[in-house]
């Protein structure tokens, strides 16, 4: 049985992932920080074995990741993140730091860690975000953190490839999960042609794609899944009269 370990998988994209991914045959486990409530009922539910894990603690995340590492996963998906506004007059340095540690720090611990003890046809995906490939008004440390996991992700595929193990990631747009709960839902549907949100269960399809044979000649590619917003010029459009 494919086993796969599945950062942040007690709500959102990586809740759906882990339950559409234990409904496919993979033996899945996932990790939380707070969300023990979450984690226990879905575990008894689904069956997923979870961890509780700070990943924003670096030698934590270390210590954990080398136990994962010899538990004899295939597949990892660094999926963990936090989101903390941030625009450039107020920006809080602990945040950048916070940010920068779960979003970009623990999935480069974990994927080194965990790909030693991988083999051939393993893989790896990385849940960046098209943030990672705009500016940023008031989340820069968000931003910047996607960017990097997008790079790492190329870099890994570099690295990991000769050994047969493919690292690929997904920029998802918005996605209806409680990161972007606060946000104008009817904007966000109106910049986006399909003129709706993304669910998670549509991510973790293509998640599971990533991981299968199916992409066994994907590497270091990020996957957009956005409904086609990143595709969007505004000032064109508004000219358009569209």
């Amino acid at each position: 049985m494919n086993k796969v370990l599945i950062t942040g998988a007690s709500k959102g994209i990586g809740k759906a992932t882990a339950i559409y991914l234990i409904e496919n045959g993979y033996e899945v486990h996932g990790t939380f920080n707070t969300g023990k409530t979450d984690a226990d009922e879905l575990g008894e539910k689904h069956g997923i074995t979870f961890h509780q894990i700070d990943l924003a603690d670096r030698d934590k995340t270390l210590e954990f990741a080398k136990k994962m590492a010899n538990e004899g996963f295939n597949f990892l998906v660094n999926n963990a993140g936090i989101f903390e506004l941030d625009g450039w007059d107020k920006l809080d340095y602990s945040n950048w730091d916070k940010t920068l540690a779960v979003n970009l720090n623990a999935p480069l611990v974990l994927s080194r860690e965990i790909s030693l003890k991988m083999s051939k046809g393993d893989a790896i995906v990385n849940i960046a975000s098209t943030d990672g490939m705009i500016g940023a008004f008031d989340g820069i440390s968000y931003s910047v953190s996607k960017a990097g996991l997008i790079n790492l992700t190329k870099s890994m595929g570099i690295q990991l490839g000769p050994k047969g193990i493919r690292t690929n990631a997904i920029a998802p747009g918005w996605i209806n999960t409680a990161m972007v709960e606060d946000a104008p839902a009817e904007t966000s549907q109106e910049m986006t042609p399909l003129g709706r949100n993304g669910e998670p269960e549509e991510i973790a399809k293509v998640v599971e794609f990533l991981l299968s044979d199916k992409a066994s000649y994907v590497n270091g590619e990020t996957i957009v899944v956005d409904g086609g917003l990143v595709n969007v010029d505004y000032v064109l459009k508004k000219e358009s009269g569209m």
